[in-house]
Parts: structure tokens; sequence; C-alpha cells
């Protein structure tokens, strides 16, 4: 009787350390849920990065390119004499965007006369811009006789990208 009893304590001793287990493997995956959670959640508040770069009290870089929506970019490239680079962009909490927003304005003045430079929200067109072969924030699209020409997504040179948007646009 006793070799019985023994095994039977054994087995209650196998079934709380199994209890245990599994209570902490619980324990583990709620923590992981949580932690993965908090994680999707701040990446949906804060967006696809942070600046690094501090807006200026006479920082009017986003005053310098006209800003187009969605909706009349399509008349805008189609009424447009000339070419017409867009940039596909967002005014904040983009790290890539903030480091070539000077570099484009630069490009809009180096062009002026021969080739528009404006900007869309890269956000609110994000299909569109799939759909001109872009992949990420920021992504360049050059227009001639409305119809697209060239697409470039960051990572890019801007004086690259100028020197091919003359190539492609000389008479």
């Amino acid at each position: 009787m006793r070799h019985f009893d023994f095994e039977i304590s054994e087995q209650s001793k196998g079934g709380q350390m199994k209890l245990k287990a599994m209570k902490h493997i619980r324990s583990v995956f709620a923590q992981s849920v949580f932690c993965s959670l908090v994680v999707c959640f701040l990446t949906i508040i804060v967006g696809c990065g942070v600046s690094r770069v501090e807006p200026t009290s006479t920082d009017t870089i986003e005053n310098e390119l006209p800003v187009l929506s969605g909706e009349q970019l399509s008349e805008y490239v189609q009424a447009s004499k000339s070419p017409v680079l867009v940039e596909f962009g967002v005014n904040f909490n983009c790290p890539r965007c903030a480091q070539t927003k000077r570099d484009v304005v630069r490009l809009r003045e180096s062009l002026e006369g021969n080739v528009d430079v404006i900007r869309v929200d890269f956000n609110a067109n994000a299909q569109r811009v799939g759909q001109l072969g872009g992949t990420i924030c920021p992504t360049y699209v050059l227009f001639d006789q409305g119809k697209p020409v060239i697409t470039r997504s960051f990572p890019l040179s801007i004086d690259l990208l100028e020197g091919e948007v003359l190539r492609l646009t000389e008479p």
C-alpha cells in the first residue's frame, strides 16, 4: 500500500510542477503580448520616425515648396507647360524628409524656369505613390507632358536627381 501512496504523491507533485510551469508560460506570453501592443501603439503615435532636425524660428523651408493635394496633382501636371518634379513627402515625423528638405528647396531654385518642383503629401497618397513605383517617403516623380518619366525613392542624392532631371528635360 505504501508503494501505491508514494506513486500518488509523486504524480501529485508532477501535476503541481506542470501546473506551475503552465502558469509561468502563460505569464511570460501575456507579458510578451503586452509589450508588443505597447510597441505597436507607440509606433502609431510617433509615425515613421522622430525628426532629428529641430525647426527654428527662421526655418521657412516648408513654405518654399508649393504643396498640392492629390486631387490637384493630376490637373496640375496635365496643365503644366514645363515638366513637373513632385516630391511625395511628409511635413513631420520623418527624418528622411527633414534631411532632404533644404536640398529640395535648393533644387527648386536651380531648376526654376525649366522644371516646376512641388510637394504632395506621401501619407495621403501612398497608394498613388506605389502605383508610380515609389517605395518610401520621400519619393520623387518627374512628370513630362502629364506622364510620369522617372520615379526615385530615398535614399538618393539630390544632386544626382538634378542631373537626371536635367538630362531628361533638355530641349
